[in-house]
């Protein structure tokens, strides 16, 4: 983020004032009371807020006009952006390249993740603040250093501070006034008194032994409790830490080697993109000046809107083949639905009574229908031989058991008596029975069930039930061409919406010129007649208009050029990403961003690593899934189960124990003190798992602030040293932390303490520490640097290698710095001073 402009409406003793700024270092001079503290407020209230109307004096309230506030213009990433606070109406954030309005989160993503606090611990200092170093103890200053470069870590200071002062009040090893103190106090009174009354009883001893080691081995369970404890919260603690692990294996699995790119190819073709950038926003003014040429009123507004969307009609134009030729098939599959339609009608017509069966309700019918046609027919070729058998049994129409049979009867009638009478006659009837009972079967082959069974299955089909099987397949078989012919209509009807829809979705490109080229989705055919006359309309008053206008015809040719030249850069794009083995733009794009990726993946995977401990790393490594090491804090949690019910069961044991020592008592005295006792132990057991637990947690807050601040502060201490020695001209070589305490080790290797330096020393060390601190942490944000004042103790040797040494951070961050001195107007150009009166 850089400041290159300040526009002040009012604030403090400035009213109506503008200053602008440039890149790098910046000095901004002026004697006492002429507005620079008023002015890096400004800055400060402008970026994170001004102070509310409670805070008069920090809000510098102007004296001399009613406006309050103003605007700063800020450069991001290449874009210019507007912030304005103007007295209490909400800030406003604008894009001037764009010329649109930004929300302020927007402001909040690049000042992350520095608040007003940590901006002002890090980014900005004055004198005061380095003459005070000289009363900062080496534990103050650590503590200092620690804060800035852990951003987040005052609310954990505070909440240990608040633990340990919660367990002082609990225990102190020396104190009398504390809870625990007393209890244990009033325990060993207790206990003195309990060893008087035991005296008293004979089996005591023996109980008192048993306890003990009821109590021995409750000890023993509880040591193994908290070991299984300790196990399952370091299980919690890769749990916790599976994340990042998880991550690191990612990018470890996904880290593949940065392809590989001509050299230069990247700064060719951020220079060549760049170009085309250029040649775009020159080409749109080319045709906003088109737009704004003298013309005819009647063509004003459509030949003004053509030229400034003419790139686009360009490509339209160029697309109007295709949409013709779309439309061409649109009218042919029009005209085959058209036949298709026809048919279905025609057939349809021709069986009126099938239009029943059409219903998708009926299928069902009609394929059951289907299958009792085949059953039957089958059935029916199977009986034939068994009909022609039968007809060889008779001769012309008569059956030989008839004659036979009433041949017998006649004779068994007119014979005298006899046996071979009745044989006859028994004969006859036999055979006139057979030719009945045959005559019966063959009268009952169709029976009331099968007529009424055929007559729901016409139903069911949704033909007519007088129909027999003959003319159900007649039936059948036009309703299967009129089926086909139904579907050949809808299908042709499915193309030509497909059609419609790919036609109009070419039209709908023109909606943007509704107001010139109108477009109907109903009206097609009108839509592309239009667009057709539209486009020769166009080509018609652009060569009217060139030859009536000079003015115009030299802006036309300029947009020519532009085009040419726009094509000319799109080329050499196309030919670099060819020469790098690249089939387009886009996939040379890719590959550069691929290349960025893969460089921004490894800083992430070391950072990562970095995260991790070796030891953690190597415990997550045992487990092959979260799943895994789920499972094993189960276990673990199990067998805490178990062992917290096996120390309740022991607990159990040894209350029994007890309660047979009391009842060795004779009187409620022993046994009051035993309670007293046994209270005294219950109070001391939760008043120290408190105060454990309070400093457990305190402790555990300093070791992951130190973790993380020991990680820092290597190579803050590091790239301090440089700047230090460069500050004192190499007299001190080595920055370095000893128990806790910063050593300074001079070029003759004599090690000094903070403390014992000069006050301007002092000064330099702790102007090394911030600049180191900046340098470090100042890559999260690219924010500005505002210094008040800080060389004022320098002598003139130190204070030019000071001045190299603002110059040589300012190539990274814009540095502000804000004097008095009058010699400072000498050590930048004129443009890098603003000058206050």
């Amino acid at each position: 983020m850089q400041i290159r402009k300040i526009e002040i409406a009012g604030f403090g003793k400035f009213k109506n004032a503008s200053f602008e700024f440039g890149a790098g270092l910046q000095v901004i001079y002026g004697v006492n009371e002429s507005g620079k503290s008023t002015l890096r407020a400004f800055i400060l209230g402008m970026l994170f807020g001004f102070p509310s109307r409670r805070q008069r004096l920090a809000r510098y309230e102007p004296k001399q006009t009613s406006q309050y506030g103003g605007s700063l213009e800020l450069v991001v990433e290449g874009q210019t952006y507007r912030l304005t606070r103007l007295g209490d109406q909400p800030a406003t954030l604008f894009n001037l390249s764009t010329q649109q309005p930004q929300p302020l989160a927007l402001l909040e993503k690049w000042l992350a993740p520095y608040d007003e606090i940590s901006y002002k611990q890090l980014f900005t200092f004055n004198q005061a603040e380095l003459t005070a170093l000289k009363t900062l103890s080496a534990t103050e200053l650590n503590r200092q250093l620690q804060q800035v470069g852990t951003l987040g870590s005052a609310a954990w200071r505070e909440t240990a501070a608040q633990l340990r002062q919660s367990a002082d009040e609990l225990y102190k090893p020396r104190g009398r006034k504390p809870a625990l103190n007393q209890v244990l106090q009033q325990y060993q009174v207790l206990k003195e008194q309990v060893q008087t009354a035991q005296q008293r009883y004979p089996e005591y001893q023996q109980l008192q032994t048993k306890i003990e080691q009821l109590s021995a081995d409750k000890s023993r369970l509880t040591r193994q409790l908290a070991s299984l404890t300790a196990e399952q919260q370091q299980l919690a603690n890769l749990r916790n830490e599976w994340p990042v692990y998880q991550q690191l294996k990612q990018l470890q699995a996904t880290s593949k080697p940065a392809t590989t790119l001509a050299t230069g190819t990247s700064e060719k073709f951020a220079t060549l993109s760049q170009t085309q950038t250029e040649l775009q926003h020159s080409l749109a003014s080319a045709r906003q000046q088109l737009t704004q040429q003298p013309v005819d009123e009647g063509s004003k507004g459509v030949l003004g809107f053509y030229v400034a969307h003419q790139e686009k009609f360009d490509d339209l134009e160029r697309q109007l083949p295709a949409l013709q030729q779309n439309w061409g098939r649109y009218q042919t599959l029009a005209s085959q639905v058209k036949q298709t339609q026809a048919t279905y009608d025609e057939q349809l017509a021709a069986h009126p009574e099938l239009s029943a069966s059409l219903s998708p309700n009926r299928q069902a019918g009609i394929d059951a229908l289907k299958v009792r046609l085949a059953t039957d027919n089958a059935a029916s070729t199977r009986t034939r031989p068994q009909q022609s058998g039968s007809a060889t049994r008779q001769i012309a129409g008569f059956d030989w058991r008839l004659l036979a049979g009433g041949l017998g009867l006649v004779a068994g009638v007119i014979l005298p008596l006899g046996a071979f009478k009745w044989v006859l006659m028994l004969a006859g009837l036999g055979l006139l029975g057979w030719f009945g009972w045959e005559q019966l079967g063959n009268g009952q082959g169709t029976t009331p069930t099968q007529n009424t069974d055929w007559t729901a299955s016409l139903s069911a089909a949704g033909l007519s039930p007088d129909l027999d099987q003959q003319g159900a397949q007649q039936a059948l078989t036009a309703l299967a061409a009129i089926q086909r012919a139904q579907t050949a209509v809808t299908t042709a009807q499915q193309q030509l919406a497909a059609q419609a829809a790919t036609v109009w979705q070419a039209l709908s490109a023109y909606q943007f010129a509704a107001d010139w080229v109108p477009v109907d989705e109903q009206h097609l055919g009108a839509s592309i007649s239009r667009v057709t006359a539209f486009f020769e309309k166009m080509r018609q008053k652009l060569q009217t208009e060139q030859l009536s206008g000079a003015d115009f015809a030299y802006t036309q040719r300029q947009v020519q050029q532009l085009t040419t030249q726009s094509k000319v850069v799109q080329a050499q794009l196309q030919a670099l990403a060819t020469s790098n083995g690249y089939p387009d733009v886009d996939a040379l794009a890719n590959a550069i961003a691929t290349q960025t990726t893969a460089a921004s993946n490894a800083v992430s995977l070391q950072q990562l690593k970095t995260q991790l401990p070796a030891s953690e790393l190597a415990d997550l490594q045992n487990y092959g899934s979260l799943v895994e090491l789920q499972q094993a804090i189960t276990v673990a949690r199990q067998q805490a189960a178990a062992g917290q019910a096996q120390l309740t069961q022991q607990a159990a044991t040894l209350v029994t124990a007890q309660t047979q020592l009391q009842r060795l008592t004779e009187d409620g005295r022993y046994t009051a003190l035993r309670q007293q006792q046994a209270n005294a132990q219950t109070d001391i057991t939760v008043m120290a798992r408190q105060w454990v637990t309070r400093q457990l947690g305190a402790a555990w807050i300093d070791q992951a602030l130190r973790r993380l601040t020991d990680q820092q502060l290597p190579a803050i201490l590091t790239q301090a040293t440089t700047y230090f020695a460069q500050l004192t001209g190499q007299r001190y070589n080595e920055i370095k932390l000893v128990a806790d305490e910063l050593m300074l080790t001079a070029t003759d290797g004599t090690d000094f303490a903070v403390a014992e330096l000069s006050t301007a020393t002092k000064e330099q060390f702790y102007l090394a520490l911030r600049l180191a601190l900046i340098v470090h942490l100042g890559t999260q944000a690219q924010l500005p640097i505002m210094i008040d004042d800080g060389l004022v103790n320098f002598d003139d040797q130190r204070r030019q290698a000071a001045w190299q040494l603002l110059k040589q951070v300012a190539a990274d961050h814009q540095l502000l710095y804000f004097t008095v001195e009058a010699a400072a107007l000498t050590q930048l150009p004129a443009e890098k001073i603003q000058q206050l009166t």
